[in-house]
Order: C-alpha cells, then structure tokens, then sequence
C-alpha cells in the first residue's frame, strides 16, 4: 500500500515537460506585459503620447482581461485545456508581431485590448492544467514552479528586451517576443503528443467519475457563490491588489520619496521580484508536506495562506514609518512578497474544495475577481497620493490600505475556509478505495 502511494505521489517524466512549458508560458506572459513599460520612452515620443494618453494604455488592457478569463475557462472545460492554451498563446504572438506595424495612438490600444483579452485566462489555464498532470501531494510546488516565471519572467526579460529595443528599436523587442511565442506554441503541440493526453485524460476521467459517484450534484451556480470560493477569490484580489502597487508605484516611491540614486534603484526594484520566487517555492513545499502528512486541505495549504497573508499585511503597515531606507527597503519587500502567495495556494485549494466538473471555469472566475485587484489598486493608490498632505503620507496611506486589505481577506480564508462534511466524506470513501486497490 505505502509503495502504490508513492509511486501515484511522484511526479511522471510527462508531467515534468507540462511543468516546464507552463513555466516558460508565464515567462512569456509577463515578457508580453512587461516590454510595453520598457519601451514607453520611445513609442510615446514617436506616437507624440501625453502621459495621461500612457495611462491609459496601460488600464485598457485589463479592460478584457475578467471576461476573458471567464469564458476562456468555460470553453476549456469543453474543449480541452491542451488546445485553449494553444490557441491563447498563438493570440499573444500574432498580436505582438503585428505591434510592428503600429503608427497611431488607436491602433496601440487595439492591440494591448486584444492582448489583455488573451492574457486574461492564462495563469488560470496554466493552474488547471499543471493540477490536471501533477498528484495533489505535489500540487502546491508543481503550481509554483509555474507561478514563479511571473517575476522571473520580468527579471530575465529585461536586460535582453532592454538591450534589444535600445540597440534595434522597439518594433524589434515585440518581433523577438512574437517569435518566442511561436516557437513555444509549436513545442507545446509536439511535446504533449495526442497519445499521452489520451492517457491522462483516461486516467482522469476514471478518476472524475469515482469522486462524482460520492460527490452530491452540485451546480456551478452554488460553487461560484461558495463562501470557499468568494473568500479564497478575495484574498485573490487582495493579493493583486499588493502586486500591482508593488509593480507600478514602489520604484515611484522609492526614487521620489526615499530619494534613491538611479543605480541602487536598478538593484533595489529587482529585490521583491527575486524574493518572491524564493518565497513561493519554500512556502508551497511547506505546505506540500503539511498537506502529504495531514491530507487536510485546511491544515496544510489554508493554516498556510492566512498567517503567510497576514505576515504582508504587517510588512506593509510598518514599511514606511521607520526614517531607515534599509528598513523601508525590507519591509515594503516583504509586505510585497507575502501578499503574493495566493497566487500559489489559492489555485491549490479550489483544486480541492470544488468539484472536478467545475475546475476550468471556477480557475478562470477567481483569476477574474483576483484581476479587479489589479485595476482597483493602482487607481486608489494614486488618488491617496493626489489627495494627501503630500507625496510621502500619501504613500503611507496607501501602503497601509494595502495592510488592511491583506488583513481582512487572509484573516478570513484563515479562519472561515472549511471544506462540505461532504467532501471530507468523499476524501475518506476515495482513501479507503485506493487502500483496498
């Protein structure tokens, strides 16, 4: 018995190859995002953009992004996972390649509209499709090791994007990007050969139909209005909401209001980004090893969350009183890196908690609800600012709503997030299944 549950908790050669495509999908997801900000300078005086007409490149494209995730993930449960995340992909190329021909300030939101509209269900895409090849006791550090191309997708592609865009020009840097994704839709589609997906997909229907046979008939309409799901999707939004702050108004605050030269700047943005891919790595095998030991979602992927959550929410409070930039520096890091977590254990829990039926679309709302964080933050950030004293309380303001935010929702999903008597009895029948098997 201990040997078959060893060998169904290790990790297959298949499995390796999604793990490391999806992670190189995240890289070239956050690439796709990123390069508009490294070429800001020279698109705006080419097109003769003002600032404001800058912003709102930036906002337009989340203006799809929700939807997008929403009825990607109901398409994938129809589908397949597999052929929806080619399809997206193939989307990011030919939207970036065509940015070449560019030539008017309409023509660059059309393109970041549609862009957003594919990015919107792509880390939701990513997390089914990583939970669908990984075993559940290796679910939390398979999904990070797919969440963390996010930051380090920001981190590698700078320097080479950077050198690119300065030596070629910016329609150059959007060429490599769409060739990248090209090469990575064709290596996706030969690698998961049809055969191997056959399989898995045989074994997981097996597997879907026992859990439904214990499972009670759920509509997705009850799961999508769980007090699970809404908690974990809130600390979802509380997180982007962190993210997004930490991504377009930390250097902001760290050069205006902490005075810092440009070359500790370079070296101090990158901290937080380097710091949550170690943080996301040690906190999923901690909470891989709780789960594998307890087989209790609460204990070992929830008991995680909530205090992980609060520990940012902490951070952040305190970030800005101390006088030290050292402090400021570690501090507002740490509240950034904490308050990302959820990106990795929220997907690990719904995984869980609702039913197998559900996962594409359920992943695809909470990816949703988590985005609004992203518009919302930034917005409320920059009008704390506005209406404060001056710069550097606005900041405070805003850091320490940030605080408040993470407290609220990892407070909850700490203490309220508790799977159905159902479930738990359907995890116990299942247990006794694989036992006698």
């Amino acid at each position: 018995m201990n040997q078959t549950k060893a060998k169904s908790s290790k990790i297959t050669k298949t499995a390796w190859i999604v793990i490391a495509l999806l992670f190189f999908l995240t890289v070239i997801s956050n690439a796709d995002k990123a390069i508009i900000g490294f070429a800001s300078v020279p698109i705006m005086k080419e097109l003769g953009l003002s600032p404001e007409q800058w912003g709102f490149v930036g906002s337009v494209f989340f203006f799809l992004y929700s939807i997008s995730a929403i009825f990607v993930g109901i398409l994938a449960d129809k589908i397949g996972t597999k052929k929806v995340i080619a399809g997206m992909a193939a989307v990011w190329a030919i939207v970036q390649l065509s940015t070449v021909f560019v030539s008017s300030y309409s023509w660059l939101l059309v393109t970041r509209l549609i862009l957003g509209a594919g990015e919107g269900p792509s880390y939701s895409l990513a997390m089914t499709a990583a939970a669908k090849a990984l075993p559940k006791e290796k679910l939390g550090l398979g999904i990070t090791l797919v969440s963390v191309g996010g930051p380090l997708g920001v981190a590698i592609s700078a320097p080479i994007l950077m050198h690119i865009i300065l030596t070629y020009g910016w329609r150059a840097g959007f060429i490599a990007t769409g060739i990248v994704g090209v090469v990575w839709v064709v290596l996706w589609l030969w690698l998961l050969k049809e055969t191997k997906d056959a399989q898995a997909e045989n074994s997981a229907v097996t597997e879907r139909s026992k859990v439904t046979a214990l499972e009670p008939e759920s509509k997705f309409t009850s799961v999508l209005f769980s007090k699970n799901f809404i908690l974990v999707a809130l600390c979802g939004f509380a997180t982007y909401w962190s993210f997004t702050i930490g991504l377009n108004w930390l250097p902001n605050y760290l050069q205006n209001v902490r005075k810092l030269s440009p070359e500790i700047l370079k070296i101090v943005v990158a901290l937080p980004w380097i710091l949550i891919t170690l943080s996301q790595i040690t906190f999923s095998s901690i909470s891989d090893r709780l789960f594998a030991k307890t087989q209790s979602v609460v204990k070992g992927r929830v008991f995680v969350l909530g205090p992980v959550m609060l520990a940012g929410a902490v951070c952040y409070f305190f970030g800005t009183m101390f006088t030290s930039n050292f402090m400021a520096i570690a501090l507002l890091s740490l509240g950034l890196t904490f308050g990302c977590i959820t990106l990795v254990l929220g997907p690990a829990i719904l995984v869980e908690l609702i039913p197998k039926k559900h996962n594409g679309k359920i992943q695809g709302w909470f990816m949703a609800i988590t985005s609004l964080g992203g518009i919302v933050g930034p917005y409320a950030t920059g009008y704390l600012i506005q209406h404060s004293a001056n710069p550097g309380l606005g900041f405070q303001h805003s850091f320490q709503a940030t605080a408040l935010v993470l407290l609220v929702f990892g407070g909850l999903v700490w203490a309220v997030v508790r799977p159905k008597k159902a479930t738990d009895t359907s995890n116990v029948l299942l247990a006794k299944d694989a036992q006698a098997d």
